[in-house]
């Protein structure tokens, strides 16, 4: 099946296949790509539904061919997280050259075109502009930038010493008890440290609610929305086939359809049941779901 997918030529799969003793022809190697082909398309164009409780979404970059070139290339994943707490890839999309914010507002018009229309909280990296981009598109949204990524970039930007200190009062704002507590002790770790790195600290106070949004939701479902991993995993599956496959996708198809194969084996394993701890909170995602979203509906 690899062989198939990662755009080996005709004559090679033919010989490997016969060197297998696997009898498959021409014929049915072309009914299997066709077949995956078909299978991506409808799932790229499936209806979405029209809530859900999160948005996880990250870039994967890579290089991909392109006629007889190999061209860098970004694909937008986009993981979902329904109101029962089961996950899924929503989308994915590629695009050649750099991530950019209007590569982004194109992933998102195509998620409201599908019909995702309100959503809880959206996590993601902080890539320039997309802080705008999201509240563009889903204003009632709480948009969390990934917490693990705030610690490492902490690490670069202060001595080892001081970063080290201000990662372990962090990680204690991390149980605080409200995301009033946690903006207050976050303020004042800043405060400490805003003599040795003046500027450093004015930009983290100024994204302190994007960085903290997290603790607006019950202690139990935090692990699930501080942080982009669960999408960057999906990430270091494909990176893994590129690896493999000589350091670069031989088109945008075939990687496109190797992540919709390990969504297809995640959603068999892994993803199969909904997350217990999201699902234990059905009733009160609802009631903050609801309670966000009143205002909305009682003005249309």
């Amino acid at each position: 099946m690899s062989l198939v997918i990662n755009g080996y030529s005709e004559s090679s799969l033919l010989n490997t296949l016969k060197n297998l003793q696997l009898p498959y022809s021409e014929q049915e190697l072309n009914k299997i790509k066709n077949d995956l082909k078909s299978e991506l398309d409808l799932f790229k164009q499936r209806e979405l539904p029209e809530a859900v409780f999160a948005l996880i979404i990250d870039a994967y970059h890579c290089e991909i061919k392109d006629g007889s070139k190999v061209k860098k290339a970004a694909c937008y994943i986009v993981l979902g997280i329904d109101m029962e707490g089961k996950k899924d890839i929503f989308g994915l999309y590629t695009f050649f050259g750099k991530e950019n914010r209007a590569d982004w507002n194109k992933v998102f018009e195509d998620l409201v075109n599908r019909g995702l229309k309100k959503v809880l909280i959206v996590v993601s990296d902080d890539f320039p502009g997309i802080i705008e981009t999201v509240k563009a598109v889903y204003p009632y949204a709480d948009h969390q930038l990934c917490f693990v990524h705030l610690q490492r970039n902490i690490r670069k930007s202060m001595t080892k010493a001081d970063a080290a200190e201000f990662n372990k009062e962090l990680n204690k704002i991390k149980l605080s008890s409200s995301f009033d507590e946690a903006l207050e002790k976050f303020q004042n770790l800043c405060n400490i440290f805003k003599e040795r790195y003046s500027r450093y600290m004015n930009l983290l106070m100024e994204k302190a609610e994007y960085y903290l949004a997290f603790t607006k939701y019950p202690e139990s479902l935090r692990k699930h929305i501080y942080t982009t991993n669960v999408v960057e995993s999906v990430n270091s599956l494909i990176e893994k086939i590129r690896i493999k496959t000589g350091g670069y996708f031989n088109s945008v198809e075939v990687l496109e359809i190797n992540i919709y194969l390990q969504r297809k084996n995640l959603k068999q394993t892994k993803w199969r049941k909904p997350v217990p701890m999201i699902n234990g909170h059905i009733y009160e995602i609802q009631q903050l779901f609801q309670l966000r979203y009143f205002n909305q509906t009682q003005n249309s």
